[in-house]
């Protein structure tokens, strides 16, 4: 046997953590893209053009790789004397051995709350004794089945049927869905009655996911988990992952099964903290925006990123595990629910968001819901009316485009502030689960562009101190040139430790700018469609993670929200899990659903006059 190695074929050693992992790839391909191909979770915002600096990987062994250009250099800052390299700007050439760097532990919000629903879940259990045949009742095994209990038996449990009856008596438990009365599965007798009926609901983010036990006979939450979303080696946002999908036919069922193995794995988490069974779990209530489930459905994304940017479907979609290839330990036939979404850039999550919150219910009460994550999405009810639209507020609350931005998870800065006192200004900081911080996640990021402001190291254009020399000196000592722009030094360099600083820079600035401008002139257009005054809103809601962790002061000293609104704006957190979890237990919802989005008007952005002059004049920072 020939155990020599084709010459286009390349050997990689993975270390992550205490793993090693063989991996096979092909002479020629990026590191980036052998390490996607084997699933590895590698952090990569710009989708692997080499512009964020974020896919970094640490060179242990193997011939020597031609030096970083001036490009790579730049990125990796201080990093490259550690021997990481960037894994997109690396052709593989020949075996290699590298490591990929610790990413620490993710903060993912989790809790979505359980709001009062009604105890109607899609999948039901029974038992029923059937009449025997007898020559005068010669009735098919089916028909006998439907007559008495009117439920029809699919092609694919008819062979099942005829063997259960005999062996057991003709007594006979079975699972059903209770929208069409279709059997799932059949059971022993005695089981319909001690079977836990168990469901999933998940929030399938851009960036996280966040998932759900509950059990569908008593409405109880047994378990939760979360994880990064897998698809982010493939680019930080939905635009990134739609161009990937549409460059190869493959792709597409690539990033497909990325997002289904990470909700199998969620699954097998959940059921080992509850310690039940696996082949309890009889149904699954999916939602995340439009395009994260034309992904998850395998269906072609591409229309949503093009005018008139209109989707494959927005309908609900019921469907066994085997259709979409969730992997064990959820059984092939078990349901799942993909909730409607109400355009190609207000998705399921917003539809979910907006049952956990009664939005749709708000009678007389004017109410905003904002949820504001790798996009940012706005839903303003009125009367009977509901107005939506979507923002293109970029990733950049989410650490993406931002120069030290990371997701939150361990080393982010979450919390800044200033303090002064008689021994003069203070930058103070704290960071996730420990002392030494390596960049800043959503919430820091929004403090520190608060600080600067309060601080007036940056103007209400935007711009940087002049005279760095008219702040206090502990302030100016911070401001320095980084390449081409100002920045601001929130922890200096540790070079005995090879670490760089964490920076916002001028570009930082720029990019924050963009984005609250983004969904304030969303959240004022909405609110000039409804013909409303601010002071005409009952209460604005911040929804998603972001929201959770946000300082809402700083949302409104960086002018995110309309000042008109303090006081009345309060978070909601993971509202996407709250309404997956009503539409689990109540198997109705998702179809109510699509009713009640008819009285959703959808607002284009886009091409939209009136919004870029709400966009340009939400630019500037509120003056202090």
């Amino acid at each position: 046997m020939n155990h020599d190695q084709p010459k286009d074929r390349i050997h990689l050693t993975v270390h992550e953590g205490d793993r090693i992992t063989p991996v096979l790839a092909s002479r020629g391909d990026t590191l980036l893209s052998a390490l996607r191909a084997k699933g590895f979770g590698i952090t990569a915002p710009c989708g692997g053009n080499g512009t964020c600096g974020k896919c970094r990987v640490r060179i242990v062994g193997g011939p020597p790789l031609p030096p970083p250009d001036a490009l790579e250099h730049r990125l990796l800052g201080a990093h490259a004397a550690e021997g990481e390299r960037l894994a997109c700007r690396i052709r593989l050439e020949g075996d290699l051995e590298i490591a990929l760097p610790r990413h620490g532990t993710a903060v993912i919000v989790t809790d979505g709350w359980l709001p009062s629903a009604a105890l109607e879940p899609l999948a039901v259990a029974e038992e029923i004794a059937l009449p025997p045949p007898a020559l005068g009742d010669q009735r098919p095994d089916d028909r006998r089945f439907f007559d008495e209990t009117g439920c029809s038996v699919p092609p694919g449990l008819l062979r099942e049927l005829p063997l259960r009856l005999r062996r057991d008596g003709f007594r006979i438990g079975y699972v059903y869905r209770s929208d069409n009365r279709d059997v799932i599965r059949f059971l022993a007798p005695g089981e319909a009655a001690s079977v836990r009926m168990l469901g999933m609901a998940a929030d399938i983010g851009t960036t996280t996911l966040a998932a759900y036990l509950l059990d569908l006979r008593t409405g109880q939450r047994l378990a939760t988990a979360s994880a990064l979303n897998p698809q982010r080696t493939f680019g930080a946002d939905v635009i990134s992952r739609i161009e990937h999908a549409e460059s190869r036919t493959e792709h597409l069922d690539e990033l497909q099964r990325s997002v289904t193995a990470a909700l199998g794995s969620l699954a097998g988490d959940l059921v080992r903290e509850a310690g039940v069974s696996a082949d309890d779990l009889v149904c699954l209530t999916l939602a995340g925006n439009t395009t994260m489930m034309h992904l998850l459905a395998g269906l072609p994304p591409g229309a949503i990123s093009r005018a008139p940017f209109a989707p494959a479907s927005c309908d609900a979609l019921t469907v066994e595990a085997r259709f979409l290839g969730i992997p064990e330990p959820v059984r092939p036939d078990a349901l799942c629910v993909l909730m409607p979404s109400i355009s190609g850039y207000v998705g399921a999550d917003i539809v979910a968001g907006i049952l956990a919150t009664g939005l749709h219910e708000s009678g007389d009460r004017n109410r905003i819901l904002v949820d504001i994550g790798t996009n940012g999405e706005i839903v303003l009810a009125s009367g009977d009316r509901m107005y939506a639209c979507s923002t293109a507020a970029g990733p950049a609350f989410e650490g993406a485009n931002i120069h030290c931005g990371m997701g939150g998870v361990t080393g982010a800065i979450d919390k800044v502030r200033l303090e002064r006192n008689h021994d003069g200004t203070a930058v103070l900081w704290t960071a996730i689960g420990q002392d030494r911080p390596r960049g800043l996640c959503g919430s820091g990021i929004v403090d520190t562009m608060a600080m600067l402001l309060e601080a007036g190291v940056v103007d209400d254009t935007g711009a940087f101190a002049d005279d760095p020399s008219a702040l206090p000196p502990e302030l100016a000592a911070r401001v320095v040139e980084y390449e081409r722009w100002k920045a601001f030094v929130l922890v200096p360099a540790d070079e005995a430790a090879h670490r760089s600083p964490v920076l916002f820079t001028e570009k930082d600035v720029r990019e924050i700018q963009n984005a609250k401008a983004a969904v304030r002139g969303g959240i004022e257009r909405l609110m000039q469609k409804a013909g409303l005054r601010p002071d005409q809103v009952s209460e604005l809601l911040i929804a998603g993670g972001f929201g959770s962790f946000l300082n809402i002061d700083s949302a409104f000293r960086i002018g995110l929200l309309p000042e008109a609104l303090r006081g009345r704006t309060r978070p909601v957190g993971n509202t996407a899990g709250a309404g997956a979890m009503m539409a689990l237990l109540d198997a109705r919802l998702p179809v109510e659903a699509l009713r009640w989005m008819d009285r959703v008007e959808y607002v284009e952005l886009s091409a939209d006059p009136a919004f870029m002059d709400l966009y340009i004049d939400a630019m500037m920072f509120p003056e202090a």
